[in-house]
């Protein structure tokens, strides 16, 4: 195995009682992670992690001002729009604020705005989401005081640049290490904005950080739907979280074979 693979890893083995008090409720071996996913296929989406700096109204009820420090790997380009993902882990529940997408009649200064201490993102629109595989919400309009108030409780957001991009939480119930590579089992419940852009493109990045500190791995690769017939083991154990959680059975299980393992950090 790679000395990369191996951190990742012991990573993993590290995190699992630091989560666990956080999902007291979730009984069932579980790691919280965070897919990023796009629309064009092929395309893999530039994923990075900001620390929150402000959260202001925008001209209209639906958008959004986010201020991050740092700076973006890299800007967006025509087609793609900028998502940042805001979320309270123990509370199982977050938002996405997303700006419009960069083209012929929309300049990057209609997506982001520099500053002193980092970038802010306009946000046209705003979603819930939740870390059960059940958003209910989703397509609800958000209040800003309640992306405000859980802004101000949370150190850092995880920012996803992309043809429509998209970051939700899903829990690893089961991984495996073969021939030099992890995969990663998870399981789906309705079939929204992430299952529709795997649908278009089955690459994703995933995020596995330190629920505290942001400070983990982001793992690239494609992802499929599996069979119980053709992973039995990960299958069951993916129906033993969603029990576990209260969801019933999952629609769907997928695996994510990672095809590179990059360390990933807050961008100061």
């Amino acid at each position: 195995m790679s000395s990369e693979l191996d951190r990742f890893l012991a990573f993993l083995e590290a995190q699992a009682p630091l989560q666990a008090p956080r999902f007291h409720s979730l009984g069932a071996p579980k790691i919280l992670s965070y897919m990023a996913t796009t629309s064009l296929p092929g395309s893999a989406a530039s994923v990075s992690i900001h620390p929150v700096r402000e959260v202001a109204p925008g001209p209209s009820a639906r958008e959004l001002r986010v201020g991050l420090g740092g700076a973006l790997p890299r800007p967006p380009g025509p087609g793609e729009c900028v998502t940042v993902h805001l979320t309270r882990p123990e509370q199982y529940q977050g938002y996405q604020v997303k700006s419009l997408p960069l083209s012929d009649a929309r300049a990057p200064a209609d997506l982001l705005s520099p500053g002193p201490r980092g970038f802010t993102v306009l946000g046209a629109q705003v979603f819930s989401v939740h870390h059960s595989p059940y958003t209910l919400r989703f397509f609800d309009p958000i209040p800003y005081e309640d992306v405000r108030d859980l802004a101000a409780a949370v150190r850092h957001a995880i920012v996803c640049v992309g043809p429509t991009a998209n970051v939700s939480p899903r829990f690893v119930f089961h991984h495996e290490a073969r021939d030099g590579r992890v995969a990663l089992f998870h399981g789906d419940g309705l079939a929204l904005k992430t299952y529709m852009n795997l649908r278009a493109n089955r690459r994703e990045v995933r995020l596995v950080v330190d629920l505290d500190e942001a400070t983990g791995f982001a793992l690239q690769g494609a992802v499929e739907e599996i069979a119980e017939a053709d992973h039995p083991v990960a299958y069951r154990k993916v129906q033993a979280g969603f029990a576990a959680g209260g969801w019933g059975h999952p629609s769907r299980v997928f695996r994510l074979v990672a095809e590179a393992i990059e360390p990933v950090a807050p961008r100061a």
